[in-house]
């Protein structure tokens, strides 16, 4: 039978390899689940976060797709809201991202 030291120990172990298994899948989840975490821009605007004028929802369109195209994704469904441009990002068939464009701005985020 085994001492009470060594079955704490024996737990502690046990524990520790919990706590890291699920916390490594926690953090593979986190990078697959968010394409563009802290947001981006438009390349068709001049200026960092700001346009001459509001780009039109075809324009804006073909911009997320040519954004997301160049790092190996491909746009879903499409949302227009007034000035934002709602869009779900694929990437092998499976939903990795939901973002919103403001045609205004140029911002792109990710919502999830």
């Amino acid at each position: 039978m085994l001492k009470k030291s060594q079955m704490a120990r024996a737990i502690f172990f046990v524990t520790i390899v919990i706590i890291l298994f699920f916390s490594m899948a926690v953090f593979v989840c986190a990078e697959e689940n968010n394409v563009t975490p802290y947001g981006d821009y438009c390349r068709d605007c001049t200026i960092y976060g700001t346009c001459k004028e509001v780009i039109t929802p075809r324009v804006a369109v073909i911009a997320i797709g040519r954004y997301y195209q160049e790092k190996g994704y491909r746009l879903g469904t499409i949302y227009h809201k007034g000035r934002f441009i709602e869009a779900e990002i694929f990437k092998n068939g499976r939903q990795v991202d939901k973002v919103l464009f403001d045609r205004k701005t140029g911002r792109l985020r990710s919502i999830y």
